[in-house]
């Protein structure tokens, strides 16, 4: 008799495999997101290349896969959002960090958020381009993650709508209108009148992909 051939996920795991594939777990369950190459490297105390390669079996076996996000984008088969504490923010385009650049919104994929940091809110992803937040711990390539609101206090970093360009800034709020500061003290920040930007949201969380 014939026996049908197993699928990947029945192939069994080595007991170095099955550890890797559990760490992955429990990283996923506490941070909300995937680990890096380098962050099971450090864990394992194993070159990054031994590292590559233990995914590329665990993808082989059918235990695991790489998403389109790079480092923080491995997808644990089986693994459901309700267990890994996370929601799927659709990435929206890129923001400037630095000069107003013209809003550019399209379709690029979703990134993993963990439930918990929206609280039930609605909210998008951006792509940051430019260095003026980098006091502020957001570099350039960053992912910020925005509540969608249309208000703000005083020294929230948000999504600022001037005219029809975009730009991530700290809000505050002068007598003579409003100043959309950067953390970067290498550059300026931006003054403009009450009335001529519009609040798209308030920046939450960012992740890097690295």
């Amino acid at each position: 008799m014939n026996l049908p051939t197993p699928g990947p996920a029945a192939i069994a795991l080595t007991r170095r495999q099955r550890e890797t594939l559990d760490w992955v777990k429990g990283f996923i369950r506490e941070h909300g997101m995937p680990p890096t190459v380098r962050e099971i490297g450090t864990a394992f105390g194993i070159k990054s290349s031994s590292v590559f390669d233990m995914l590329a079996v665990l993808e082989r076996k059918g235990h695991l896969r790489r998403g389109d996000l790079g480092a923080r984008s491995l997808i644990v088969e089986g693994m459901d959002r309700s267990e890994t504490g996370n929601v799927d923010v659709p990435i929206i385009g890129r923001i400037a960090a630095g000069s107003p650049i013209e809003a550019i919104e399209d379709d690029r994929g979703t990134i993993a958020v963990s439930r918990d940091l929206l609280r039930g809110r609605e909210a998008y992803a951006l792509k940051v381009a430019g260095e003026s937040m980098v006091e502020a711990g957001i570099l350039d390539g960053d992912y910020v993650i925005v509540r969608k609101q249309d208000t703000a206090d005083d020294g929230d970093i948000v999504v600022a709508l001037i005219g029809e360009e975009a730009t991530l800034k700290r809000l505050y709020r002068e007598e003579d209108g409003v100043r959309l500061a950067s953390a970067n003290k290498e550059l300026a920040s931006i003054h403009i009148g009450i009335g001529d930007s519009r609040i798209q949201g308030k920046v939450i969380g960012a992740m890097r992909m690295i």
